[in-house]
């Protein structure tokens, strides 16, 4: 039996949402209602515990004809009654981004999750929970299934001369679920590569380069640190700036983003990567060049490439033509 731990804690992608104030659509303005409302886990398997990302997601591992249980709290934060739906729905990670689908798009996770209620009405700030149960099939296919439970509210908004358009806000708890027997599979990630850019306005930036050699599904977050610099300076903490999420055998890029006083160096630069419990870190000797790459986006040894096979080129023509006008020399002298 799976023991669950009771908390209280926001999701990733949204706990509030709140639409833009204003559309325009073929020169009609439309002032949409605020919608203001959020999702919430509230159980997390105990030996999830101090995972940070199973207090956000449902991420847990499972052996087929598994059952698991897990409660929701949907809260209406507007100053009167709110009508929400309660549906799942497929989700991808692709380029760094782990990304929900809309209006029930299947995939085999969601065939085997039900919502107790599907629809839900709560009145002027209240809140209310809700009951997610997944249960894994015995032909489940192995490995790791990605989907998320929409929290979604639709209104039809008028405008002042009748035209009218619908307006959906949703908010959202993210699915990693792992399938399999034997045990969980580990989650690991390394950092490649360490490189460091200035931009053509001098704006510069780290680049780390990741690949995620695990079984499971990570969220890169992290900080960069700079030392030995000019003077032995230091410089940082940075903080990424963005989250990126790699399924498993995926690679990304994480930036970070010194000042744009930051001298150009040398510089040793250390990398300290997370994803939960799982932590991974590298460091490198790198150099905000001053000199810019080229406008056409050309790297500095793709440059020096060309340069030397556009030498190598003129050497090999120069070898030719000496050959050349020896062989007529001696054509001259045989004559």
């Amino acid at each position: 039996m799976r023991r669950l731990l009771s908390v209280i804690t926001l999701v990733l992608a949204a706990g509030t949402l709140s639409p833009a104030a204003t559309v325009l659509a073929a020169d009609h303005r439309v002032t949409p209602s605020p919608q203001r409302f959020g999702v919430r886990l509230v159980d997390i398997p105990v030996v999830e515990a101090g995972n940070p990302r199973a207090l956000r997601y449902i991420v847990d591992y499972l052996p087929t004809g598994t059952v698991i249980h897990r409660r929701i709290m949907v809260m209406n934060q507007e100053a009167r009654t709110g009508h929400f739906t309660v549906y799942a729905d497929a989700a991808q990670i692709s380029h760094g981004l782990f990304t929900g689908e809309a209006g029930g798009t299947p995939n085999e996770l969601t065939g085997w999750i039900t919502v107790q209620n599907r629809t839900l009405t709560l009145p002027a700030h209240g809140y209310k929970m809700d009951m997610i149960t997944i249960k894994v099939p015995p032909g489940a296919t192995r490995g790791e299934h990605y989907g998320v439970i929409w929290v979604q509210q639709a209104a039809i908004v008028r405008a002042s001369d009748g035209f009218a358009i619908d307006d959906v806000a949703r908010v959202g708890i993210r699915i990693y679920l792992a399938v399999g027997h034997g045990g969980a599979p580990p989650t690991s990630f390394a950092i490649t590569s360490i490189t460091a850019h200035r931009s053509a306005s001098g704006q510069p930036s780290l680049l780390v380069h990741v690949d995620n050699t695990g079984g499971r599904a990570v969220d890169l977050n992290g900080t960069a640190r700079l030392s030995g610099g000019p003077g032995n300076t230091g410089a940082g903490p940075f903080p990424a700036r963005q989250i990126v999420t790699l399924a498993p055998g995926q690679s990304g890029n994480i930036t970070f983003g010194p000042p744009k006083s930051l001298p150009n160096g040398p510089w040793r630069a250390k990398v300290s990567l997370v994803s939960g419990i799982t932590t991974a870190g590298a460091t490198a000797t790198v150099a905000f060049a001053a000199g810019v790459q080229a406008q056409s986006g050309l790297s500095f040894t793709t440059w020096l490439g060309l340069a030397l096979g556009v030498m190598v080129a003129a050497l090999i023509a120069v070898a030719f033509a000496l050959r050349q006008r020896r062989a007529a020399a001696r054509h001259d002298e045989a004559l």
